[in-house]
């Protein structure tokens, strides 16, 4: 991905502090990342994914502590109802000591990917969305490289045309666009806004499993995945609602004062 994204490399200049924090935070998330991937290959998919999808509760008692923004109680709940979703949607855990050692690993991947998306929206905030990917990539590569040369003996390029062009869908498709989509949103509504509207690919993931690969779905797990769905969709529209009564505040009119159609605004002038 550093790669795709290295025509933008001179973008970086004047954003040097910028260009650090972002390399720093890509490193965090792709150490995070790895380790979802040994506890992955060791402990329950289903324990797994429970462990990475609390990112949006870490992404919110982060932002309370580092950026000091309050906590509010229905970003609070959102959180907790995409938990819950995706508990039901995976279905039961038989918890152990053996199973906590092995999902140890793990725990980093929600703590990684809640840094990095903290550094996206608040200090880099204003850094141009392009060259800021080709950061955080950088930062990721510094970081892996050298344990893929030595856990692959060096053997990193595809041996055939396939193995090519299956990496090359696989970047784009799973790294480069999501990376772009993330950089740019992250940057707007913030990190707490991207956290729990990014719980939405949980969803995708099972719906695409389920209409390409024929997995099947009990009702319990349905209603999980309704309620990560629906828990992501409300969490945007009260947001959206949120910052409209706080512009409307801004200019001296209070939230039930909100225009409605057919009506003239109630805004000053």
């Amino acid at each position: 991905m550093m790669v795709i994204f290295s025509p933008w490399a001179p973008g970086l200049r004047g954003w040097k502090r910028e260009s650090f924090l972002v390399a720093a935070g890509g490193a965090i998330s792709m150490v995070g990342f790895a380790g979802y991937f040994v506890a992955l290959g060791r402990a329950p998919v289903a324990a797994t994914t429970f462990v990475y999808y609390t990112y949006p509760i870490i992404v919110l008692l982060l932002s309370a502590v580092v950026w000091r923004r309050p906590l509010r109680s229905w970003e609070a709940a959102v959180c907790v109802s995409v938990l819950i979703g995706v508990a039901l949607a995976v279905g039961p855990i038989g918890v152990s000591a053996s199973l906590m050692i092995v999902l140890a690993p793990a725990v980093a991947a929600p703590f990684g990917w809640a840094v990095y998306l903290l550094v996206l929206s608040g200090p880099a905030a204003l850094m141009p969305t392009m060259p800021k990917v080709f950061a955080g990539a950088c930062g990721g590569v510094a970081v892996l490289l050298p344990y893929a040369t030595w856990s692959t003996r060096g053997q990193l390029l595809p041996m055939n045309s396939n193995a090519v062009v299956a990496m090359g869908l696989l970047t784009l498709c799973m790294l480069a666009i999501p990376a772009v989509l993330v950089t740019w949103g992250a940057a707007r509504p913030g990190e707490r806004a991207t956290a729990m509207i990014g719980s939405f690919e949980f969803a995708v993931a099972v719906g695409v499993g389920w209409l390409l690969q024929g997995d099947q779905l009990s009702k319990v797990q349905m209603r999980g995945v309704s309620l990560v769905l629906a828990s992501a969709l409300y969490s945007e529209g009260h947001r959206r609602s949120v910052e409209s009564d706080e512009a409307l505040l801004e200019h001296g009119a209070t939230p039930v004062q909100r225009r409605k159609p057919g009506t003239r605004s109630s805004l000053p002038g």
